[in-house]
């Protein structure tokens, strides 16, 4: 962008803009600056320069504007801009008679661009106190009221499915009680086997009660035949306006002389004029829309154990994107999974007897004559023995393997496995066939699995450095060797499944080793192999750890591809860096194809098309076809974490969708205690000071969906004396506390005046919706209410972020060094509040 110093010259760099790279350049450019001192024409011009400089900058606004984001092509790349951005990309492509810098600036500035109109947001705020202190002060009411806004609580897994169709009817029919008494009622709803009925009388129904009806309605437009009212048993029983509703189940009737065909055909021939009823499919297609940009993201690594003649062994694993690096960090150097030497069956049992099943696990590795030898133990192992604590935790924190998790362990069953769809098997053959449990293959491989047992990587490169302050007494090192894990032969395998959801990439990608070399142009080329290829793009992984970083470009060669082919130089082709990895060892690149003539593009068209074959795809089919998805379905009805959604709506973020699984985790009853109303979450303490939008907000807009979740802290101090939430509850994320010295304090505080609570946020930017997830669903409900699919598709469309918490509570009281008694007195105190109800006015 062009400096403040010469913002009041622009106008005349406006005016010459169109004149760069003319001979008419020179001469008008001495006539509108004739006035200026010498240094001031020679920046203008110096800036004109820059502003016209040809360049190669990929445009991509999805997520950053407020337009609907379109493919755009020119000279061979590929743009993602909106209609705004492309008449302003066209109208600076005409100006500078091609794509140059300044065009590039022109259109990352567009006025629906959300960092423009945040910095203007920002701008006019500072300036509110002076220009306007009512305004400021709506501005101040208005986030008070995004606070404390109510907030939509989503149960994982908690949808309903039906055999039928049931029907939206209103008519009037007469129930006959066991005493021969006679109601007069109205059917809400109807369906073949059970209806629900509306009665203007309160009164009191026992589940399982039988009652008989006759359709008096039907009767005087149909020639039912029946003489006796059909049997019906009472389900349940719920309040309505000026009476009561009752939800009935048709009872089987020896002579009903075909009430059932008249029932069904009744029902077919006029769901179209009285509406189905979809209240149980829009509620599984919301909840199912907001699982499926959860569960790929999901840092946690649920690992699933069988047990076999009393012993747990670990036996598969769903593995994400953001999780499949947990689940490598436990093989040996065999590449063997030491899962089942750590996951012991005492631990197990530990963590199930503990008030939240769950257990701080510390783990390094260490290195000797080409073997890895594994070391782990529990806070609450290390807890009986100081000395102990101090020399595991002052070795392993040196080791660049340490690593802390947290391990939570939940019981399974089977059975979960199989999640039938919310539609009635009545609406068609393919229902049917959807709705059938995995193959006998899986249904013999997971008749077993028992227990989850979830890992949640929690270290950080600040925790660490406060448990590497641990003074190590070396004369102590031989104790070590009984929290180390013995070498064996043979470990049983962990067969890893993934989360299946929509491939957000343009094209496969095939597995592949290759040498490369990667330069770029002016260091000595980085050797290295390539891991996967497509033609669009390489995944390299190198030798030595490089300096590239995304936006570089780089020249790649390809020594060995080069002896198979003749017709293309696979020599310094262009690659542009798209992400390089924490260790800079691995880089994913991405082809600059200005001229749609790259050598390494075509080759690779041509290599995949005469191969395809024998190739591998990246993503390679399982070994055992529908894992995935079983244990997909079995870990929905297990997990036990907070998640939340942010929506972007225009320009501002809201945090306002939030899911539980099985259970409420402590942070969900921490917030539902501070809430007016029961089963209502306050979320208050996560929204203060307009965190998202003001922190959450911005560092999406700087993520990719691809990349590895961003990490926030945040500390609740909960002081129990004081009767309002304001002043009972403190909150501090980390950015509010920057330095280990603050935080400590803030810890230490919270332990003299009451209790604290502390949690993790990993904060995922998400793609597009799998709604091939949720077609067929969805897809029923369009066919009846258009407009409900389109509400629930926008809604989800608009979702950008997401946040899963865990509770890390004790892992900071030993993270800074809290006695473990104390620390003990902490965790009894946070239950048995969590675990009280809370006293409302």
């Amino acid at each position: 962008m062009t400096t403040s110093d010469l913002a009041e010259h622009i106008g005349v760099i406006e005016r010459l803009k169109p004149l760069l790279n003319t001979p008419d350049f020179d001469q008008v450019f001495k006539l509108l600056t004739e006035d200026l001192p010498k240094s001031k024409q020679f920046l203008i011009k110096m800036e004109l320069k820059r502003l016209g400089q040809p360049c190669s900058y990929y445009i991509d606004l999805r997520g950053r504007v407020d337009g609907e984001v379109r493919p755009y092509e020119h000279n061979g790349q590929t743009h993602y801009m909106d209609d705004v951005a492309i008449r302003t990309f066209e109208k600076g492509v005409k100006q500078y008679s091609r794509y140059t810098v300044g065009v590039f600036e022109e259109v990352s500035n567009t006025s629906n661009n959300h960092r423009v109109r945040y910095q203007q947001e920002q701008a006019q705020r500072k300036l509110m106190p002076s220009v306007s202190p009512l305004v400021a002060a709506q501005e101040e009411e208005d986030a008070q009221a995004e606070q404390h806004k109510t907030v939509q609580l989503i149960k994982f897994a908690e949808y309903q499915t039906r055999s039928e169709e049931r029907m939206n009817f209103s008519i009037d029919i007469e129930l006959i009680l066991d005493n021969q008494d006679r109601l007069q009622a109205t059917t809400s709803d109807l369906s073949v086997s059970g209806c629900k009925i509306k009665l203007a009388k309160e009164m009191t129904f026992a589940p399982g009660q039988k009652v008989a009806i006759f359709f008096r309605g039907l009767e005087q437009e149909f020639a039912l035949g029946l003489t006796e009212g059909i049997p019906y048993q009472v389900v349940e029983q719920e309040p309505a306006e000026k009476g009561i509703y009752l939800r009935l189940k048709r009872l089987p009737l020896v002579h009903e002389r075909g009430f059932t065909d008249f029932l069904q055909n009744f029902i077919h021939g006029n769901k179209r004029r009285y509406k189905v009823n979809l209240d149980n499919t829009y509620e599984a297609v919301y909840v199912k829309g907001y699982e499926q940009f959860f569960l790929p993201r999901m840092t946690t690594l649920p690992v699933f154990l069988a047990v076999n003649e009393g012993k747990a062994t670990p036996l598969c694993a769903l593995t994400t994107e953001n999780n499949r690096s947990v689940l490598h960090y436990f093989q040996d150097e065999q590449r063997q999974n030491v899962l089942s030497q750590l996951l012991s069956a005492r631990r197990l049992k530990q963590c199930l007897s503990s008030a939240n099943q769950s257990c701080i696990l510390y783990t390094f590795t260490h290195a000797a004559k080409g073997r890895l030898f594994f070391y782990s133990a529990t806070a609450d192992e290390l807890a009986q023995s100081a000395a102990l604590r101090q020399v595991f935790i002052g070795f392993g924190a040196q080791k660049p393997s340490w690593r802390v998790f947290n391990l939570h362990v939940t019981r399974t069953n089977p059975a979960h496995a199989h999640s039938l769809l919310s539609l009635p098997n009545s609406a068609s053959q393919e229902i049917q066939k959807l709705n059938q449990p995995p193959g006998p293959l899986i249904l013999n491989f997971i008749k077993d699995l028992r227990y989850v047992a979830s890992l949640t990587e929690l270290n950080t490169t600040e925790s660490t450095a406060l448990y590497q302050r641990t003074q190590l007494d070396q004369s102590l090192l031989n104790q070590l060797k009984i929290f180390g894990h013995a070498k064996l032969d043979s470990l049983p395998a962990i067969e890893a499944a993934a989360v299946h959801y929509v491939n957000l990439r343009s094209e496969s990608r095939f597995l592949y080793r290759t040498e490369v070399l990667v330069g770029d142009g002016e260091m000595a080329d980085v050797r290295g192999f390539t891991r996967d290829f497509s033609s669009k793009g390489l995944q390299v992984e190198c030798t030595e750890p490089v300096d590239f970083e995304r936006g570089d470009q780089v020249q790649i060669t390809l020594p060995q591809m080069q002896k198979i082919t003749t017709k293309h130089k696979l020599l310094e082709l262009p690659y542009e860096v798209m992400a390089v990895s924490k260790n800079k060892l691995i880089m994913n690149l991405r082809i600059i194809d200005k001229n749609n003539d790259h050598q390494g593009k075509q080759f690779f068209q041509q290599l995949i098309a005469n191969n395809r074959s024998k190739l591998t795809l990246a993503e390679e089919a399982p070994k055992f076809p529908g894992l995935g998805p079983a244990l997909r379905n079995m870990y929905l009805k297990a997990l036990n974490c907070f998640v939340f959604y942010i929506h972007r709506q225009g320009i501002r973020y809201h945090m306002d969708v939030v899911a539980q699984g099985a259970s409420p985790s402590s942070l969900h009853r921490l917030l539902q205690r501070f809430s007016l109303v029961d089963g209502e979450l306050n979320l208050q303490p996560l929204l203060k000071n307009n965190a998202t939008n003001l922190q959450f907000a911005n560092q999406l807009k700087k993520m990719k969906r691809q990349e590895l979740p961003f990490r926030y802290e945040v500390y609740l101090r909960y002081i129990p004396e004081h009767d309002k939430t304001e002043q009972s509850l403190q909150v501090e994320f980390d950015f509010d506390l920057p330095t280990a010295n603050q935080r400590k304090n803030f810890v230490d505080e919270s332990l003299q005046q009451g209790l604290l609570f502390a949690y993790r946020i990993f904060l995922s930017r998400t793609g597009r919706p799998d709604t091939e997830h949720i077609a067929k669903e969805l897809g029923y409900v369009s066919t009846y209410a258009i407009h409900k699919a389109k509400v629930l598709e926008e809604e989800l469309w608009s979702v950008v972020g997401i946040g899963e918490v865990q509770d890390i509570s004790d892992e900071v009281l030993t993270r800074y060094n809290v006695a473990p008694s104390l620390a003990e007195q902490q965790r009894q105190k946070r239950q048995q509040l969590l675990h009280t109800k809370p006293v409302r006015e």
